[in-house]
Formats: structure tokens, C-alpha cells, sequence
């Protein structure tokens, strides 16, 4: 994932997407490339280099774009291409690039390209989630390592199947765009509400009033009418990027974010804050290395309590001793101003993605924040979650509209709690290049007010048992539409000659195993085979692999989730697991043969979320059925000669015999 050139927008390391704004890239790229095409393929490609390596990535992007007009089937310009159009958010430019190097790499040079392309399709819309699953498996096959890069693709596989359950827009929520007195074709994020109808936010812009030597800095800009248009708290340093401010809820301490520039594409930042007294704001004090550590960037401060009334500090870094990149940090204010040593929020709210833009909703005791990794749309979606500390309830998702396959951050309230704001870069936000390259201010009615608040108010979430009965029936009836869901194995698989009735494999390790043999079972069930008679065979076996083994794990992937879910809500469940097998061995080595792919769906359950399910086992809400069965179930047409693997083996109607099947779930 790459390095962020804004901190303060988004924060360093933070992002899928680099938000580096590209409108003054594009009135220089006019004349960089005007002499473009009398330069060769190498010259341009240099010239591009060049600019990436200035962070200058829309730039950089036309150089490679002309390069590829002479020479369009160039796979490592094509993966420069995408790259510099990921980098300032291009989506169409990316998804171009990444689907020529997918379609050109044969000999596996670049596994990434299938990666982002995932990522690519993620960020277009929810209707191209089974297009980027089938992509964050091919990656997955190709790629070897097993690090961030493998798990993050898995976590997209089983976001998709997320997303095909909760894709339903709420009709009472209206996102509107909050028009030219805010946004501009520049970036803006971090909407606060200080004002009674009106907003303070940041915005990365052009502060020259030189037209000649424009410079770029985000600032704190006031919604107009009002007559001070950039707020520069007292004291701030004017050489560096000042923004993410947030406010305490009296109004007396305001916080904000500092950063210095590390390099040509990544900033460092710092927290500071400035106290109103005796009516007027002092100098800002940066705040002690219990908050700000050195060499990491500490950035979008939000001030809140926790249970017991204490003033918190909520802020996002990528330090050491967290649980990924960024993450969500806190520290306590002690009485004497000083802030205690910052805590992490813990594994409920981080992971090893980033989590970032904390608010702490002080009127009903929520926290607020974005991930890129908790099951969402796409991008960052908003999360919200009751607690304290490290104990927190699981993050639950705004859905939408409130989230997009975009990405949406710096979710804020409205003093009065009546309206909610949000920062995306969603269809419909200003832009010169790049429809999605640019982040905008939007926000919607809550429905609720406040008109006093003289204590933090308390408002749990309830559900009758009426309401919760009712909820369950239809996720059990949901659930049911993937019945029975079949799971395919390759010969003798899990486990080859062995009259083992059980395995340690779970059932993503022998599908990731199958997958990877498609052409072996495309070349031997054709072989001999001419002219029609093969292609046809050839279309056959392609047709098995997409719409059975694929369509299997990724119908595994969604029974799973929303599995989880109801149990998540007190439902208890009872799942029915039968075991297939082909005519190709005895019966008793095919039923114990059957168990072992039972037995690799159980353990696939028991590993889903690193054990998430297992506490329901253990405590009887989820019980798993197991049948096996022998060759008595299998088509008495199929082959069972041992020395005729083309069709015993490699033949579809053979390979639609070995199977595990989900045959039911009920309520317990």
C-alpha cells in the first residue's frame, strides 16, 4: 500500500489511494506532454519515472499514457500506467493498466496487478464485487508470500461476500453535497461543526497570492459568510500543513495537526493544541511524547470520555506496538493537563489494515472511525462502536449511502446532534481529473436534536424480542437461499491414501489447491480430442471450475458471514454437512474419505476470523451435522477404472461427484 503525500488529509501509510491533489499537476502536465509525441517509448518512460519519483503522479501518468500509444502491449508500462493513475485515485486509468498486465503477464511477473485490480473493481461499485473476487484469488495463487498483501485479499474475498447481504440503502437518509461555499475542485475533509449552521474544515489549496509561485498547504478554512476565511490557530507554524481540527466540547481547547514534509510524497505530523482564556487563544503547545512519538505521524485528534467521565483524547498513528498501520489510539487527560501514556484501542477496533479519523460522539457515547480492512464497500467505510478503552463492541457498519465503495471518512455530528457529516471522494465530488480523484465535504439530517445538554447523554441501543425474533427469521430465510451450498475437492483430496476419517487441512486450503490444477484438468480431459470436440471439452471443464468450485467458495465465503452474524445476535443454529465422493475407490475408503471433507469444512469454520466461531461452538449455539457418504450416492454412469483418469478424474461429471454440501440450516 502506498505512502500518503498528505498526512493531514488522510495520514501517512493510510490510504488505498494517494490523495495528493492533481489540478495543478494537470495545468503543468499540458505542457510537459505537448512534446511528447516526438519522444520515444524510453524517453517518456524516463520522464514518467522521473515524476513518480517527484510524486507527481497525474504527470507521470501521461508520460507512461503516450508511451503506451506506441507501444500498448508493454506489460511493465502498462503496470507504471496503472500504478501512477492508483496514485491520485484514478480509477478508470488504473483499471485499464491492471487489466492489460493481467491479460499480457504470462509468466507471473506481476501478481500485484491482479491485486489492485481487485482493489480497483472493489472501488467502482458493489456490482463488480464477484469480478474482484475471482481477482484477489488469481493473486493469491500466483503469490507466494503469505503477508499483509495475501491476508488483505482474503479479507476483500469475504468483504464481497459481505456486501451481496448488506447492499440495501436506507431510504431515510439523504446524502447531500454541500456545494460551492465548501467544496471546490481542491481536496476538502474534516468538517466541524462550530458555528450554528455553518462549519469549520481543512482543504489542501493554493495560499501564494503570487500567481506566478502558487504554493500548496492545507489550511483551516471558515464556511463562508463568515468574514475570516482561514482560521490560523495562534502561533502555528505557516511553513507547514495545519489542519484536522476538532474541538473540545466546551469549546475552551482546540486541537489540531501539524506536518512536515519527509519527502517529495509523505509528510510526518504532529498534534498541538491552543486553550481559550481570558478571551483570547494562546500560543499552541505541542502536546508531550505521550502522544506525539517521535518518528511515526500522530494525527486527526478527536476529544471525548470515557465511562467514568474522563476527558479523552482520540487520535490515529502509525507507531510502534499497534495492531497494523494505523490505528486508533487514546490517552487520558489527568487533572493536572497532562495526558497519561496513549493506549491502543485494541483488536476490536484496530487491524491490520488502517483504522483512521476518530469522532467521538459525546451525546450518545459512540466512537466513530474509518478502516480499510472491517467487511465494508469498498475503500474506507465508517464504523461505530460502544465503550471504553480497550473493551469495545464490535465496529458495526453505517451502510449505505452513508458508505460507497468509495471512500468515506471523518465522520463528525453537528453540536445539536442534527446533522452528521462525512468526507468522501464519491461520485459527484468536484474534480478537474479523475472523477473519483478528490475528496469533498458532504452531510445529511439525523431525524434527532438536542436542545440542552448539560450531561453526556445515554442512549443503548434496545431490540424487543419481537423485533429480534422477527430479524432472525429473515436472516434464516436469506441464509437458506444459498442451500445447499456445494464445496468441490480434487481426486482423493484432503489427504491422498489414507483411511483417515478426519484432516488439519480446512476447506480454503484444498480449494486454493484445486483452483491452481484448472489447466491441468482443461488439457487432460481434451486430450485427443479435435477441432469442436475439444473446444467444447476445453468450455466444459472452464464452465465447471467458474460456476462450481469458484461459485462454491465464494457461496461458503457468504453462508459464513452471514452465519456469524445471526449467532453475533443470539441466534442459535444447527447446520447439516454432507460428504461426496466419486465411484473411483471402495465404499468404506469413500465414506471415510467423505468425513475427511467434512472434516475440511469443520476446521474452515473453526479458522473463519482467526476462531470467531468456535466460543458458539463451545457453548452450543452452533451445532455441525456431518454425513458422509460412499459411491452408493454417485452416477452409475461415471468411470471408475482407475487406469482411465480422463474420465474418472478429469471429466466434470466425475469431478461433480466430490463434494461436501451445506443441506440445511435451522434454528435451534
Amino acid at each position: 500500500m502506498s505512502g500518503i503525500s498528505m498526512s493531514l488529509q488522510v495520514t501517512v501509510h493510510a490510504s488505498r489511494f494517494n490523495y495528493r491533489k492533481c489540478f495543478y499537476l494537470f495545468l503543468l502536465s499540458v505542457v510537459c506532454c505537448l512534446s511528447s509525441f516526438s519522444q520515444t517509448v524510453s524517453q517518456l518512460t524516463k520522464a514518467g519515472d522521473k515524476k513518480i519519483a517527484e510524486g507527481d503522479y497525474y504527470v507521470a501518468s501521461q508520460y507512461f499514457k503516450d508511451a503506451l500509444k506506441k507501444d500498448e502491449e508493454n506489460i511493465d508500462l502498462n503496470f507504471k500506467y496503472a500504478e501512477a493513475c492508483r496514485m491520485f485515485n484514478d480509477l478508470d486509468g488504473s483499471n485499464y493498466g491492471y487489466r492489460a498486465v493481467t491479460k499480457l503477464d504470462k509468466s507471473n511477473q506481476y501478481p500485484m496487478a491482479n491485486f489492485w485490480l481487485g482493489e480497483v473493481l472493489r472501488s467502482t461499485c458493489e456490482c463488480k464485487c464477484e469480478e474482484a473476487q475471482k481477482q484477489f484469488h488469481r493473486f493469491q495463487t500466483k503469490y507466494r508470500k503469505k503477508d499483509y498483501f495475501y491476508a488483505k485479499a482474503q479479507q476483500e474475498i469475504e468483504a464481497c461476500a459481505w456486501v451481496k447481504d448488506h447492499s440495501r440503502k436506507s431510504d431515510s437518509i439523504n446524502i447531500e453535497h454541500l456545494g460551492k461555499d465548501v467544496n471546490t475542485p481542491q481536496s476538502e475533509f474534516n468538517a466541524i461543526h462550530v458555528f450554528p449552521d455553518k462549519i469549520q474544515f481543512s482543504s489542501l489549496r493554493n495560499i501564494s497570492t503570487d500567481k506566478k509561485n502558487e504554493k500548496y498547504l492545507v489550511r483551516l478554512y471558515n464556511q463562508p459568510p463568515n468574514p475570516e476565511a482561514i482560521y490560523n490557530p495562534n502561533g502555528s507554524n505557516q511553513e507547514l500543513n495545519i489542519g484536522n481540527g476538532a474541538y473540545s466540547p466546551d469549546s475552551k481547547k482546540f486541537f489540531f495537526t501539524q506536518c512536515e514534509q519527509k519527502d517529495k510524497s509523505t509528510t510526518r505530523c504532529d498534534i498541538y493544541v491552543t486553550k481559550y482564556d481570558n478571551f483570547k487563544w494562546a500560543v499552541a503547545e505541542k502536546l508531550s511524547d505521550h502522544v506525539n512519538t517521535a518518528n511515526a505521524t500522530n494525527t486527526q485528534p478527536s476529544f471525548g470520555y470515557d465511562l467514568s467521565g474522563n476527558e479523552i483524547l482520540f487520535f490515529s498513528s502509525d507507531r510502534e506496538g499497534g495492531q497494523g498501520k494505523m490505528d486508533i489510539w487514546m490517552s487520558k487527560l489527568n487533572a493536572d493537563g497532562t495526558y497519561e501514556q496513549a493506549v491502543n484501542a485494541g483488536n476490536k477496533i484496530n487491524t491490520q489494515g488502517n483504522e483512521i479519523t476518530p469522532f467521538y460522539d459525546v451525546n450518545n457515547r459512540k466512537l466513530f472511525f474509518s478502516s480499510d480492512w472491517h467487511y465494508g464497500f469498498g475503500g474506507y467505510d465508517i464504523f461505530e462502536a460502544t465503550g471504553e478503552s480497550t473493551n469495545w463492541s464490535t465496529p458495526k457498519n453505517l451502510l449505505q449511502p452513508i458508505n460507497t465503495p468509495q471512500n468515506d471518512l471523518y465522520y463528525a455530528k453537528a453540536i445539536d446532534d442534527s446533522r452528521a457529516y462525512i468526507t468522501s471522494n464519491r461520485k459527484g465530488s468536484y474534480f478537474i481529473e479523475a472523477e473519483t480523484c478528490c475528496n469533498d465535504i458532504y452531510a445529511y439530517s439525523t431525524g434527532k436534536k438536542i436542545e440542552k445538554r448539560d450531561t453526556v447523554v445515554t442512549k443503548p441501543d434496545t431490540i424487543t424480542v419481537a423485533e429480534q425474533t422477527a430479524k432472525a427469521g429473515e436472516q434464516l430465510k436469506e441464509l437458506k437461499q444459498l442451500m445447499p451450498a456445494a464445496l468441490y475437492f480434487h481426486n482423493d483430496e484432503p489427504d491422498a491414501k489414507t483411511l483417515s476419517d478426519t484432516t488439519k487441512l480446512d476447506y480454503k486450503e484444498t480449494y486454493d489447491a484445486y483452483s491452481v490444477l484448472r489447466d491441468e484438468y482443461v488439457k487432460e480431459f481434451s486430450k485427443g480430442l479435435k477441432n469442436d470436440r475439444k473446444d467444447t471439452a476445453e468450455r466444459d471443464v472452464q464452465g465447471f471450475f467458474e460456476t462450481k468450485v469458484d461459485k462454491g467458495y465464494y457461496d461458503l465465503i457468504a453462508f459464513t458471514s452471514q452465519m456469524y452474524d445471526m449467532l453475533q445476535s443470539g441466534v442459535k443454529l444447527e447446520v447439516t454437512l454432507k460428504g461426496y465422493c466419486s465411484p473411483l475407490n471402495y465404499n468404506s475408503y469413500n465414506i471415510n474419505l467423505g468425513y475427511r471433507r467434512v472434516a475440511s469444512l469443520r476446521n474452515y469454520f473453526f479458522h473463519y476470523r482467526d476462531g470467531a466461531l468456535l466460543q458458539y461452538v463451545s457453548n452450543g449455539s452452533l451445532s455441525l451435522k456431518t454425513v458422509s457418504f460412499g459411491e452408493e450416492t454417485a452416477n452409475k454412469q461415471i468411470s471408475d477404472r482407475r487406469e482411465d483418469k480422463q474420465q474418472s478424474v478429469y471429466s466434470p461429471a466425475a469431478a461433480l461427484e466430490r463434494r461436501v454440501e451445506i443441506v440445511s440450516v435451522e434454528l435451534k
